[in-house]
């Protein structure tokens, strides 16, 4: 809570070296530095998707910059916010853990991985926005608190001018009669529809590129990605 929220952070950041030594150092396991430095390295993306993610405001006077709200900032902040930590690095960890070592297969499953990061961050947006309390298990707020999401994204690229005044005239208050608008406009945009046609081509492609890779058994990317797909929760 507070100002203590912060060393806690640190301390359980602390803790992953800590484990990985007593687990595999201490063990003698040959994989001990590949794994510290998949840990340290993945961490210090993650701190970079967040920062990112905080500087889609103007540094200057701190309001919203839909300037900054592009595509390609969209796939940086997942990138490097959600992609490494969710998916690129347990999966690796395990590899590493099993002697795989063919750097052609591991960088065939890093381009999987990220692209499956972003494919999972683009959902977990359209279900803050449209998914129930009782089915997520919390109340979206991304609207309110002016994320850079697939849908505001996708938003500001369809809009007409007019459409633009209603984005620039609600987007990022904490009203709900502005959030109705935001999300009327959505419908109106049929990004919701968007979607369906993004996910269901996404899982076509990445289910292609998982038959081609060669020495890492297909079950490990597949079963992430079945796990995900068309998920409401």
């Amino acid at each position: 809570v507070g100002k203590m929220a912060i060393n806690d952070g640190l301390i359980l950041e602390a803790c992953i070296s800590i484990l990985l030594k007593k687990y595999l150092k201490e063990k003698g396991h040959p994989a001990y530095v590949d794994i510290l430095e998949l840990f340290h390295e993945t961490a210090w993306q993650t701190e970079l998707g967040q920062l990112l993610d905080m500087s889609t405001e103007s540094p200057e006077t701190g309001e919203m910059d839909f300037s900054r709200f592009s595509i390609e900032r969209y796939k940086l902040i997942v990138k490097y916010k959600t992609a490494f930590y969710s998916f690129y690095l347990p999966v690796a960890s395990g590899l590493i853990l099993a002697g795989v070592t063919d750097e052609s297969a591991l960088k065939q499953v890093k381009e999987i991985l990220m692209m499956m990061g972003e494919y999972f961050q683009v959902q977990d947006d359209v279900l803050d926005c449209y998914g129930t309390f009782d089915v997520i298990g919390k109340d979206g707020t991304d609207i309110q608190d002016k994320k850079c999401s697939w849908l505001c994204v996708q938003a500001l690229k369809k809009c007409t001018p007019e459409q633009r005044k209603i984005m620039d005239e609600n987007y990022g208050q904490d009203d709900p009669a502005k959030v109705t608008k935001i999300k009327e406009l959505y419908a109106e945009l049929k990004l919701k529809e968007m979607f369906e046609t993004y996910q269901d081509e996404g899982f076509k492609e990445q289910m292609a590129m998982i038959e081609k890779v060669k020495g890492v058994p297909p079950t490990v990317l597949t079963s992430f990605l079945k796990k995900i797909y068309k998920r409401e929760s």
